[in-house]
């Protein structure tokens, strides 16, 4: 590999948090250095991994300047480490990227120009496509979030609360002056959900079919968990508190309410989280969790009863 450098200013910044990623750590840098536009910097920030991502990474390093290595003395959770490669970003538009996930070798060159070209949008996202540990396309795992362009803030947020799928859209570009403005990832998993549903009240979301996004289902997925080991690796640590994800999500959503007033009528977002959270299957989560915070066991026995009583054999 021909040793690239990196400008003083470059224009993305692709941030990837990892934590014992030595599976998949190869493919996921081989498709980024190889992406046909190249004004970049990857910033690797290692949450103290006991593998060997940290030799996998260096051995690129060595190959490639635009390539930082920031390694943590402990973890920190996969919340605090994707927002430190925020933190630590240069560029104008920053991408997260997954260790397990791949990127067309075009990805950037269509999401930088659809920025470039509509400065109203506040992040561009590109199709997913599932494939499998060998690299192999396979149906969607998921659902699909569609591009959000309404003019309306409010509905743009309500839209964004209702649509949102699988969150494959977090693993797009956004404009950093954007993300500078709102609560970022926090330590409950699903918190990418409201930080999407955010950035869709400050901006515009646009998609682009042309820049496929590669993602990559296997069992170590963070989604593919129980939920308290979810919770361990989004904080860091085991907390029943943070594996509520339901109700931390619920009131995130009413935080994200009342921080732009100048954005949009804090009353009429209030009152589109009161509507969301009031639906059937919303408050069968919430009460599981309530009990989940007493009891586990507790927990469990509701989220049975509960399932039966929607027709559903599991909801999560």
């Amino acid at each position: 590999m021909t040793r690239k450098s990196l400008s003083s200013t470059p224009r993305v910044t692709l941030a990837m948090p990892v934590y014992n990623g030595q599976n998949f750590l190869h493919k996921s840098i081989e498709s980024i250095l190889t992406q046909s536009f190249m004004d970049f910097e990857l910033i690797v920030s290692d949450n103290a991994s006991s593998d060997s991502t940290c030799e996998i990474v260096e051995s690129y390093q060595r190959m490639d300047s635009r390539i930082r290595l920031v390694k943590h003395p402990r973890n920190i959770g996969a919340a605090a480490n994707y927002n430190f490669g925020f933190q630590q970003a240069k560029g104008e538009y920053l991408k997260w990227c997954a260790h397990d996930d791949e990127i067309d070798r075009t990805l950037l060159q269509h999401l930088v120009s659809k920025l470039d070209g509509n400065q109203d949008l506040a992040l561009a996202f590109g199709k997913t496509v599932c494939i499998d540990e060998e690299g192999r396309e396979i149906p969607t795992v998921g659902v699909e979030m569609p591009e959000i362009l309404d003019d309306d803030p409010v509905v743009r947020f309500i839209k964004a609360i209702a649509q949102l799928g699988t969150c494959f859209p977090i693993f797009g570009l956004f404009r950093k002056n954007v993300l500078a403005k709102t609560t970022l990832h926090r330590p409950y998993y699903s918190s990418d959900k409201a930080l999407l549903a955010e950035v869709a009240l400050l901006g515009r979301l646009g998609f682009v079919p042309a820049a496929i996004f590669f993602n990559r289902e296997h069992k170590q997925r963070s989604i593919n968990l129980a939920k308290s080991e979810r919770s361990a690796w989004q904080n860091g640590t085991k907390s029943r508190y943070a594996a509520a994800e339901h109700l931390n999500l619920l009131r995130h959503y009413f935080e994200i309410a009342w921080r732009h007033q100048n954005v949009a009528p804090p009353l009429r977002l209030t009152l589109a989280v009161i509507r969301y959270g009031i639906e059937p299957m919303q408050l069968c989560r919430y009460i599981t969790e309530c009990a989940g915070l007493v009891s586990p066991s507790a927990e469990r026995i509701i989220k049975r009863s509960a399932g039966r009583l929607l027709g559903r054999r599991e909801y999560s």
